[in-house]
């Protein structure tokens, strides 16, 4: 309960720091990165909350397969459906909200993002297509969204249920 309670204080202390913007997306990169025009700077964003499986074989997801003890291509079968869900929710001159309040190690916005008053991270989520980033703090309700996409077999979860299973349980 305390856990929770500090959990609680650091998100609505976050949310108080966040700016808030609006952009105007230029181009999907992949499953959880935009670049969205800003005012006259475009930025690249990287999307909070989620955790996308890879659409493309590199070492580390060899490594995270192997640990995993699940096939590469069958996360990288997952990454591609996950980029099409992202490039049928984006579309190139969208409008969105953006509430950031920090940049990454690579100079990408760190940011919640929403379009027409859909918070994209839980939708994803919601619809199957994500697993919660949990490595750091993240909003509650996340977890009610992919514990109903999990049940109900939503997205990737009816694709390949073990592979979601085992890529969920270890972030």
């Amino acid at each position: 309960m305390f856990k929770k309670l500090i959990m609680a204080s650091m998100l609505s202390t976050l949310s108080l720091l966040a700016v808030e913007s609006t952009g105007v997306v230029t181009k999907v990169t992949d499953s959880d990165t935009l670049s969205v025009m800003v005012g006259k700077s475009e930025e690249k964003v990287k999307i909070l909350y989620i955790d996308v499986p890879a659409k493309n074989s590199t070492a580390k997801l060899n490594k995270d397969a192997k640990k995993l003890g699940i096939s590469p291509n069958d996360v990288t079968e997952l990454g591609k459906f996950a980029s099409d869900y992202t490039s049928k929710f984006f579309k190139k001159g969208d409008s969105v909200l953006l509430e950031s309040d920090k940049k990454d190690q690579a100079g990408r916005m760190l940011a919640t993002v929403s379009k027409n008053g859909v918070d994209y991270s839980n939708q994803m989520i919601k619809d199957g297509y994500a697993c919660i980033y949990k490595k750091a703090a993240y909003p509650g309700e996340l977890e009610k969204a992919l514990k109903s996409a999990k049940e109900e077999k939503k997205g990737l979860w009816a694709i390949n249920y073990d592979v979601m299973n085992k890529l969920c349980k270890e972030n």
